[in-house]
């Protein structure tokens, strides 16, 4: 039997553990507060558009972020500040309601998409660089394309997470080395560190004129 310092060191380590593993997560949101606004959290919108809506709910006890669209085009922004050599994973769950029609992110008159969440990975606003993963009504899942209104030396690059209506209705949990993305699309081999600035959320449908709608939560980076 351990004596009983023994026991208390022990104690201590198992709370010092737990609680680095807690601090080894930056938090975006969980939208866990249906009493607060997308302004109190700290988003706000960009290109405000008639149609689109992006408001906190819940169901069983639980929030989330809900986003519908009618033939409308409407992105939330939040800006942050994270090193993601310290926190190289992004995690958030997400649900489809319902996908634009025909919608393909890499062609101009059909570049809508049911779900996304991009990353700013610069601060200057007139050469937005960013990393989007979507949800795609036809692209495969694991395609690479870039988008097709960002203009030299702009940069969207999106990453196909999931495709199609199968999995309309369910939550799916999502995990990505974004660290691994940024290296491999922007030709980095080794980084000591790399900020991300911001993360916007956008469900769209003005180039299909058909409508959209998703669910998202917990939105966090973490160093596994």
């Amino acid at each position: 039997m351990l004596p009983s310092r023994y026991k208390i060191l022990s104690t201590i380590l198992l709370v010092v553990t737990s609680s680095i593993y807690f601090i080894d997560e930056y938090v975006v949101d969980h939208f866990d507060d249906e009493t607060e606004t997308l302004e109190s959290l700290g988003w706000h919108i960009h290109r405000e558009s008639n149609g689109s809506t992006y408001e906190l709910k819940s169901e069983n006890e639980s929030g989330f972020l809900f986003a519908s669209t009618s033939a409308s085009d409407m992105m939330i922004v939040k800006k942050i500040e994270v090193d993601i050599v310290k926190y190289p994973y992004v995690n958030w769950s997400w649900r489809i309601n319902t996908l634009p029609i025909n919608g393909d992110e890499s062609i101009k008159s059909t570049c809508d998409v049911p779900a996304s969440i991009s990353f700013v990975t610069n601060k200057v606003r007139l050469l937005p660089k960013s990393i989007k993963y979507s949800w795609s009504t036809t692209l495969e899942k694991g395609t690479a394309t870039k988008s097709p209104f960002a203009y030299w030396p702009a940069r969207t690059d999106i990453i196909v997470m999931q495709s199609g209506d199968e999995l309309a209705g369910e939550w799916v949990i999502e995990k990505r080395n974004i660290l691994e993305d940024y290296k491999k699309l922007y030709g980095k081999k080794k980084l000591k560190s790399k900020a991300i600035y911001a993360i916007a959320i956008m469900s769209d449908s003005d180039n299909t004129k058909s409508t959209s709608a998703a669910d998202y939560d917990n939105i966090y980076f973490s160093a596994e």
